[in-house]
């Protein structure tokens, strides 16, 4: 999701290149993981704001998705799944369209959340599996912050910088029509030395069903 950046250059090609080596592929690994388990078995899988799809398509293949789409307000010329482009809020598919939805790590670059939230609840006949992070003072948003802006410049992704504290979250969650149902947290994303600055704590995956649904 974002907006495209200017050509780098070949010292910002190679810092790029360095940064998937050694923090996205792991990340992709570990993230894949724990929505997964978020959610179980799943025929079918969206991924809003799915960039080039590899998280969903991992994550397809562990829940035993037969059908894994995706959505973007920028798409990718090269993606893992079909992905169809959007506005960034109105999802282009029916009620209950799909068992599962996936939101990661995209809510804190919306600008309304709780109206993408609430579009996931609507397209999900079952469950919304989001990871994200939770602030908790100046310097976690400050870390957050610094983190977005790394993992997000070479695709060139929109960095708002608004991060939500665990009781906004929450309040976020229940504005949009769900419930938290599941939740892993501290979750591990990155490696030493990375995580000593990134912070497991800052790092959660969780569940959402509909208010009012039996696990």
């Amino acid at each position: 999701m974002g907006c495209r950046m200017a050509t780098p250059n070949p010292a910002a090609r190679a810092l790029f290149a360095f940064h998937h080596r050694a923090v996205h592929v792991p990340r992709v690994e570990r993230v894949t993981r724990a929505l997964a388990a978020q959610i179980g078995r799943a025929s079918s899988l969206l991924d809003i704001g799915c960039g080039d799809g590899t998280v969903a398509r991992g994550i397809g293949a562990a829940v035993g998705a037969a059908r894994v789409a995706g959505v973007d307000i920028l798409v990718r010329p090269e993606t893992a799944i079909p992905v169809t482009p959007y506005d960034g809020e109105h999802l282009p598919f029916a009620d209950g369209a799909f068992e599962a939805v996936v939101i990661s790590d995209v809510l804190h670059h919306c600008e309304r959340p709780v109206v993408v939230l609430r579009e996931a609840l609507r397209v999900a006949a079952r469950v919304v599996a989001i990871k994200d992070h939770f602030r908790f003072d100046r310097l976690s948003n400050a870390i957050l912050l610094a983190m977005d802006q790394a993992g997000n410049a070479a695709p060139g992704v929109l960095v708002r910088g608004t991060y939500f504290t665990a009781g906004e979250w929450a309040a976020l969650v229940h504005d949009a029509g769900g419930r938290i149902t599941g939740l892993e947290w501290p979750l591990r994303i990155h490696d030493l030395p990375w995580r000593l600055i990134t912070q497991d704590r800052l790092q959660f995956a969780a569940k959402i069903e509909h208010t009012g649904a039996t696990s």
